[in-house]
């Protein structure tokens, strides 16, 4: 199944690019703390250091991308919240009816978040709205959200064509 192993691919790559996000999230939030504390050193004697300037901005945006990156990858390994406690002693029937309606209530959610964020998209470019400091464009990072949630519905619907045995992870 050729087409499913590029999915997986591309979900995986998406996930790494969010979890790179990340990381550059976190590199800026030691830089600035750092910052805030050089500055506090630096009022002893009169002096000051900035904190980055627009950090607040960056990470607003950044969050949201990376955090959305990660859903279709949690998606498609199952890596999601489950409760099998009731399901344990359930014929199989009834545990695949909850798998095949999950994914589906997924797809549909996932599918709704991304027509919402695709309308927002639309609105908040041609409302130009721009972040407060840096004065970057909101509506360019909106699409990465789009993107996101389409690839989430498709791994929630790809675990309709999963076997039981098929069920490795990527």
């Amino acid at each position: 199944m050729a087409w499913g192993n590029a999915f997986r691919r591309v979900v995986t790559l998406w996930a790494l690019l969010g979890g790179v996000l990340l990381l550059v999230i976190v590199l800026a939030t030691a830089i600035n703390a750092a910052g805030f504390t050089a500055n506090t050193l630096a009022r002893i004697w009169g002096g000051s250091v900035a904190g980055l300037p627009g950090y607040e901005d960056g990470v607003t945006m950044l969050v949201g991308v990376a955090a959305l990156a990660m859903f279709p990858y949690c998606q498609l390994v199952g890596g999601h919240a489950a409760v099998d406690v009731f399901l344990e002693r359930a014929p199989a029937w009834a545990d695949r009816a909850i798998n095949v309606f999950s994914a589906v209530l997924m797809a549909v959610v996932a599918l709704a978040l991304a027509a919402m964020l695709a309308h927002g998209t639309l609105e908040v470019r041609s409302d130009r709205t721009e972040t407060a400091v840096l004065g970057w464009p909101v509506w360019i990072f909106m699409p990465t959200a789009v993107f996101s949630c389409l690839l989430w519905a498709l791994a929630a619907l790809q675990a309709l064509f999963k076997t039981p045995e098929a069920d490795n992870g990527p």
